[in-house]
């Protein structure tokens, strides 16, 4: 790449006007002239046999990113099955806890080594007091295979979860093997357009065209500028995101504490008043009305809505990229953005923007983990790269700002971020949320 550089360096130097000499004829002028333009087309083909050298370059990191695409898919595919896996195991285990202990419970109460004497004793036969005998060892048996199989779905369930774990890891991994390559792939494309730049404009610049390419050369380099500025302000605002999603954690976890605290406040009046019951023969007791307004908590929350009625997906408005023409960021998505991103920090909180009912919501290879729903008004809206498995399922009706996932960057995405699309159909008709936003 540095010998590209120098070698392009050079034809600017070569470029340079020839000082004319007095004894020089005009058909000397023309044909150095000739003889620059020509030398000059010379070493334009071969910086075209290095542009076609970089284009298979480009063509094999573009199969990579797309082999790393697909590997990244399917590892997501696996996380979401390994967590629908560990979801059944705990609800078996669950269930096997409560008839566990609802054995011992009745163990403890019945005495069992009595009752079984006692049914023992009272068989009107021997073979009735074999029976008898039979079906007690018969319940102790059932009891020590439910508590080994209980043990077994425990194992099963940490060995489940150390394979999330390792996994979560490899498509973290894999997301920053594709943010390498991508920026790699944005380096050869960004210094093969430089290179071919600088030649245009030694080429030109016999011509008189120096300064409209030196024009398009700077527009380049601004769009670098402003594209490396973009980036710092993206980062910048993906940290002001996971610091609000960290408050917001934290609040969470304060009015979970104070709603435990209420409950145990109620469970112990309750307790009283059932201890007061107890010994009504003893102390007569007037009923007393208790007022426990004060230990209920209720968070008011201002819900952004814009003036049509639509709701803000999320509490915090970051966008990066807009409905329109884009540069494809993967290759593979094409350069029309049917959407709105918005960026954040991972579990974001994501919101339905107007009431409506789910009509597809699960995962696709493009979209990762993803909802849509339709509105009464007949609009669809698409929500999607979510971090894990949206929290309601097709068909459920949901309410404008109720909670439907996290944001994430599943699927054909290089970083954490929700896209927001609206569209007349289903999958037709996109068109710009912005206006529908106040955006």
């Amino acid at each position: 790449m540095k010998k590209t550089l120098a070698f392009a360096g050079s034809l600017i130097l070569f470029a340079l006007p020839l000082v004319g000499q007095a004894e020089e004829t005009v058909d000397q002028k023309i044909q150095q002239q000739t003889d620059r333009i020509n030398d000059i087309k010379g070493k334009s083909a071969s910086v075209e046999a290095y542009k076609q050298a970089t284009e298979k370059e480009i063509q094999q990191i573009e199969a990579e990113i797309a082999a790393l695409f697909d590997e990244k898919s399917t590892t997501e595919q696996q996380v979401n099955q390994i967590v629908l896996e560990i979801q059944t195991l705990e609800e078996k285990i669950a269930k096997r806890t409560e008839t566990l202990a609802n054995q011992a419970r009745d163990i403890q109460v019945s005495e069992p080594s009595s009752n079984m004497m006692d049914s023992l004793l009272t068989a009107e036969s021997f073979g009735e007091v074999i029976q008898r005998a039979i079906a007690s060892v018969t319940i102790m048996n059932a009891s020590n295979s439910i508590v080994e199989q209980q043990q077994k779905d425990i194992e099963t369930s940490q060995a489940l979860e150390e394979e999330l774990t390792a996994k979560l890891t490899e498509i973290d991994n894999n997301t920053q093997t594709v943010e390498k390559k991508q920026t790699e792939l944005a380096d050869i494309h960004m210094n093969q357009e430089v290179e071919l730049a600088t030649l245009a404009i030694s080429l030109n610049e016999e011509e008189g065209k120096k300064a409209d390419l030196e024009k398009e050369k700077a527009e380049a380099e601004r769009k670098r500028e402003a594209a490396l500025k973009q980036k710092a302000a993206e980062e910048a605002l993906a940290k002001e995101a996971e610091a609000a999603a960290k408050a917001e954690a934290e609040k969470q976890a304060a009015l979970q504490a104070e709603a435990e605290i209420s409950q145990a406040r109620q469970s112990q009046k309750q307790s009283t008043t059932t201890a007061a019951k107890t010994e009504k023969a003893v102390v007569s007791t007037v009923p007393v009305k208790e007022s426990v307004e004060n230990d209920s908590t209720e968070t008011e929350t201002e819900t952004p809505t814009a003036a049509s009625g639509w709701s803000m997906p999320v509490d915090a408005v970051h966008i990066s990229s807009r409905f329109g023409y884009r540069s494809d960021p993967t290759g593979s998505s094409g350069n029309q953005h049917n959407g709105i991103d918005f960026t954040g920090a991972s579990g974001t909180p994501i919101y339905a923007i107007q009431a409506g009912t789910v009509v597809e919501a699960g995962y696709g290879p493009s979209t990762g983990n993803y909802v849509v729903i339709k509105h009464d008004n007949g609009i669809y809206s698409y929500y999607m790269h979510f971090n894990q498995l949206p929290a309601v399922s097709v068909g459920q009706s949901v309410s404008a700002r109720q909670y439907i996932g996290g944001m994430g960057t599943t699927g054909n995405s290089t970083g954490v971020h929700l896209h927001l699309g609206m569209a007349t159909g289903l999958w037709s008709g996109f068109f710009d949320p912005a206006s529908e936003l106040g955006l």
